[in-house]
């Protein structure tokens, strides 16, 4: 089980969520999130972590993306939907990080099978495919969607999976198990306030879903 924090604003939170064994920290470019942080504070940020490093943002093109790889060096780019299908196959023969697509699901009155083509149309140009509840500025909303809908992407596609969206330790066993994807992405599910981690829900989110995958 992949186990990925997002939403990164101090140094210490990345250094604790890494020796609690997190398999993916994360950063936000994308303008108006509460979480938002500034290409010098992304670097700073992932000069400290030992786990993988995941930039997220809305890029404007794939020369935009391709500076952000020079100046940061993510493991990967998670990216809320901005570009072309025509433009992520541009980025993916031209970036040597992966790339994670987002999947964003309304909190309610999802289309299942047009969020099922959705997600087909974008697996083969991702590592993986993350499916998060859809809110104003892409993701990030603390809101769960319909799991049934995640479940049948995730029966749907053979690219792995990670599932966002209002997770948090008290309902995380659940998800796994109604949903089972390849990992879980937490934000706000483990905070204090917004960017600011609560060791103690860190730790207690890795425990369980390590102890529901194994």
């Amino acid at each position: 089980m992949i186990i990925k924090v997002c939403g990164f604003t101090r140094s210490r939170d990345v250094e604790k969520a890494c020796e609690l064994g997190v398999d993916m920290i994360g950063v936000i470019l994308v303008e108006g999130s509460k979480r938002q942080v500034d290409v010098d504070q992304a670097r700073n940020l992932l000069s400290s972590a030992t786990a993988k490093k995941v930039v997220v943002c809305k890029p404007s093109s794939v020369e935009n993306l391709l500076l952000l790889e020079r100046t940061l060096e993510p493991d990967y780019f998670q990216l809320h939907p901005s570009l072309s299908v025509q433009e992520l196959q541009r980025a993916r023969e031209s970036l040597d990080a992966g790339l994670i697509l987002v999947v964003p699901v309304p909190p309610a009155g999802a289309e299942a099978e047009q969020l099922v083509e959705q997600a087909k149309e974008l697996e083969p140009l991702a590592d993986y495919l993350l499916i998060d509840t859809k809110g104003p500025h892409g993701g990030g909303t603390g809101i769960t969607h319909d799991w049934s809908v995640s479940r049948r992407i995730v029966e749907r596609c053979d690219t792995p999976v990670l599932l966002a969206g209002g997770l948090n330790p008290f309902n995380v066993e659940q998800a796994i198990r109604t949903v089972r994807p390849a990992g879980v992405d937490v934000a706000s599910g483990v905070e204090q306030a917004p960017g600011i981690k609560d060791e103690e829900l860190m730790r207690e989110f890795v425990e369980k879903a390590r102890k529901v995958s194994a």
